[in-house]
């Protein structure tokens, strides 16, 4: 994979960004494909001659891929990091599992990510669904699953943090992810797959949308008083404060999380296109 590198990041942390041998084998889509944005995934594809990332944008999967690497020269009792695919409804789906405990019949996979995502229930979905494709396509190969586990390596965990009640008291967590039984994954799977194929276009859910909020600022402080979801909220809570002539409003416009800081696809994208000319900020045909 060739990357751009911007930043000027040593010469080491380049190479070993660029080193690229994820191959998904003889099949049209990748378990972790299935579940993304069909558009995003698409347009990647379409695209990729034309996509040039930078080192910097992949730092983190530096971590994520050497955590990886370790924890598989390391196991000694664990069938680690095997190819499965199966051909459903017509699409040949391949995965890779992180690690599987034969005798216990129990499903592993290794996250290096951040505390705030290990609470996120969406994030935790986003687990179930890849694990749970994983133990379908084990079904398939004549090996049972009981249980499905991702052992989480927290990246941003602070000691000092262990104080909180609620926080974890380790850097390193194991998840318990609702296990499908064959029939539901069978469902699911068949159902994402036709979604996946008759999808032309992102959800506010893909594209990581956060809707525009008013927030109330007073003068002389850099934070906000109070966030509301309408500037009819915001401005009634100022008319009832008796320090109403230090506050105004500042309106905090929706955002795209995805599309403006994660997706690969979004100079090539309509759909994102449309967008940032009706916000004012696309430009002429040739810039994309």
């Amino acid at each position: 994979m060739y990357l751009t590198n911007r930043l000027n990041l040593p010469q080491p942390l380049v190479s070993a960004l660029s080193k690229d041998d994820y191959d998904i084998g003889n099949a049209d889509l990748s378990v972790t494909s299935l579940w993304k944005p069909p558009q995003m995934v698409k347009l990647v594809a379409e695209n990729k001659a034309n996509i040039q990332p930078d080192a910097a944008d992949y730092l983190m999967n530096l971590l994520g891929s050497a955590f990886h690497r370790l924890m598989e020269e390391a196991d000694t009792e664990a069938v680690v990091e095997k190819r499965l695919s199966a051909n459903i409804g017509g699409i040949t789906i391949s995965g890779k599992f992180d690690r599987l405990l034969v005798d216990r019949q129990i499903l592993q996979d290794y996250k290096v990510t951040s505390v705030y995502r290990m609470r996120n229930q969406v994030a935790e979905e986003d687990w179930e669904q890849q694990l749970n494709t994983y133990a379908y396509l084990l079904r398939l190969h004549g090996m049972d699953i009981k249980a499905i586990q991702v052992i989480c390596f927290l990246r941003d965990w602070r000691k000092a943090e262990t104080r909180n009640l609620d926080y974890p008291s380790i850097a390193v967590q194991v998840i318990d992810i609702p296990l499908w039984t064959q029939e539901e994954a069978e469902e699911r799977i068949a159902t994402r797959i036709k979604y996946f194929l008759d999808t032309d276009t992102c959800t506010p859910e893909d594209m990581w949308y956060k809707p525009p909020r008013w927030a109330v600022m007073k003068d002389g402080r850099a934070r906000a008083v109070r966030l509301f979801d309408s500037y009819l909220e915001a401005s009634t809570f100022i008319s009832n404060q008796s320090d109403k002539g230090k506050l105004y409003v500042q309106e905090r416009k929706a955002t795209y999380v995805r599309c403006d800081e994660y997706c690969a696809a979004a100079p090539f994208c309509p759909q994102n296109k449309q967008r940032l000319l009706e916000q004012g900020i696309g430009g002429n045909e040739d810039e994309y």
